[in-house]
This record gives C-alpha cells, structure tokens and sequence, in this order.
C-alpha cells in the first residue's frame, strides 16, 4: 500500500524527529511517502539544518515564512495538494515519534474497521503517549509497555458562545478490537485518501473548530469513525507552551484577528448543517450541538493537567 503521510510544522524544531521516526519505524511492508509543508524561516529549517531529508526520493516539501502562515487548517489543506496515487492518507502533528511497525498496526486496525463498518469509509484515530526531551534535545518516550493503552475520546465542557464541545483523548487499556470513536484528533488519523475530497479542509478555521469540523462532516458524509486498539505514537507533552503555538512569542499581530474570525467560520459551518443532520450525531455520539448539552456517555472527568509529563495531551 501508499502511505501518504501529512505533516504540517509551524516553526517547530522537533520536526526532524518526527520525520526520521516515521521513516526509521516503518514495517517496509508499504511505500510510505512524506509531504512537509514547513512554515519556518529558512535557516531554521529542514533544509537548512537536515537537508539530507529533505532530499530524499519520498519526501515531498513546501516551505513559507512563518509571517505568512495563516493557521493550521489552511497549512493542512496546502499540503494535501502534494497526495498523488497513494491509496491512505495519515495525518499527524508534527512533534510526534512512533513504535516499530506504525504503518502495519494502522492497516491491521483500518481493516478490522472496515470489516466491522462494512465500508471502505472509515476513519481510524487515537490520542498518543507523551514524550520529553532529555538533557540533549532528544526524545524519550513515555509509557509502560507491560501496560499497552488505547483511546476512548470523549468530552468535558461545551463552551456555548462558540457553540464547541472540548474533547479529552481519555486513556484506556489496550482493547481486542478496534472501537466506534465519536472524535476525531487532527493530529493522528487515518484514512483512504478520498477522505481529502469527500471531507477536506475549510482553511478559514485557524485552530479552535477543527476538529469538531472533522467529525461532523465526516459523520454526515457517511464516514466511519474508530479508535485503534492500542496507541502506538508520542506526542511531545510540552505541546501547550512550544513554540509551535502562534501566540507563543508571535512573529505577526495578526493572529488574535484570524483565531477569531476562525471560530466565526465554525459556527457558520455548523449554521449550514440541517437539525435532521445535527440529531442523528447527537443519537450516535451523546454531543447535542442543538442545545449545547453533552450526555453522560458521552462525558470524561479524568481530565489531567497536560502539562505535566506523562499525561495525555488531546489537542496540538
């Protein structure tokens, strides 16, 4: 199979890392191919400071400036114009390593989905471990391998002036079988690539939105939504105060202007969609988006401070 891999980096020095993980953890039982759209200053870049990936037959790169970046949703729709033939498409964030073998446990899981949904529309995700960085830099994974975990995504507080349920990528041990999700993390799913032209990007949504944006127009396009068996990447668990954050030490005062205007463009999103649409995912998933209500099954209290290490960190 085609692996296309997604990896949208807003000025991220752990880049290179994830890159050379989701090369050097492949099965080599599938083409994996890697489309970078980096928005970093050159010399600060991957072809500044790891040309030698860059270079490679099966890496495909884009680069801007960081001024001109204009969220990660635009960034992500930019760089699925670099998908050709590849039958998957795999997006992730871009601070994230992986166990041995990532690409095989993502194709075991899709199929068994696939076989239980009875469609070829379905969309895999989890959450992640977390990872550190020891005292050079590099990444130290963190998680109990005589304890394998999965996901159970599920939601903590709906925020009502912006009409947005918060999700919580809830750890769970590891399952037999992949299992329905009502969430999708933009930063870990997997899916055929006609998922890009079925569903797709509205790049008017900075941040906030988009994965809610996912679920829900996925969900009413008839796509499939599951979790993995066991979670098989790390998420850098410094995430929420990384550079990668545009109001961290922001290079353009035009990003409170964008995030909100962003969150205008999720509630016109979610104003397009019919309540005969909006109730059928709220029978399926517990989340009322008419009356701003989460159901208790569809509720999490185990809501851990992200920033302390090794604890799940559900959002980019």
């Amino acid at each position: 199979m085609k692996i296309f891999v997604s990896v949208v980096s807003f000025r991220d020095p752990l880049l290179k890392y994830t890159i050379k993980s989701l090369l050097e953890e492949q099965s080599g039982d599938n083409e994996i191919i890697i489309g970078i759209f980096e928005q970093t200053k050159l010399e600060d870049s991957l072809v500044t400071v790891e040309k030698e990936l860059t270079e490679k037959h099966n890496i495909r790169y884009k680069r801007i400036d960081p001024e001109y970046a204009a969220g990660v949703v635009w960034a992500r729709k930019i760089n699925a114009t670099q998908i050709e033939d590849e039958d998957f498409f795999y997006q992730v964030d871009s601070h994230i390593v992986y166990d041995r073998n990532w690409d095989r446990y993502l194709l075991q899981d899709w199929e068994l989905a696939r076989q239980k949904a009875k469609s070829n529309r379905v969309v895999l995700t989890s959450a992640c471990h977390n990872y550190k960085l020891d005292e050079d830099g590099v990444p130290v994974k963190l998680a109990d391998k005589n304890n394998p975990l999965a996901t159970s995504a599920k939601y903590f507080t709906f925020q009502k002036h912006n009409r947005l349920p918060a999700a919580h990528g809830e750890w769970i041990p590891k399952t037999d079988d992949v299992k329905p999700a009502i969430h999708i993390f933009a930063g870990n799913f997997f899916a055929p690539t006609r998922w890009v032209d079925d569903v797709g990007y509205d790049a008017r949504i900075f941040f906030e939105g988009e994965e809610q944006y996912m679920v829900l127009k996925s969900f009413i396009q008839g796509w499939h939504l599951y979790h993995s068996r066991e979670m098989h990447c790390y998420h850098y668990d410094g995430a929420h105060s990384h550079v990668t954050k545009h109001w961290i030490d922001p290079v353009s005062s035009n990003y409170t202007n964008m995030m909100a205007k962003g969150l205008l463009y999720w509630k016109k999103f979610l104003e397009s969609i019919s309540e005969e649409d909006l109730k059928k995912y709220h029978e399926y998933s517990g989340v009322d988006y008419i009356n701003g209500i989460i159901e208790e099954r569809a509720f999490t209290r185990q809501i851990i401070d992200p920033h302390a290490t090794g604890t799940p960190d559900s959002e980019d």
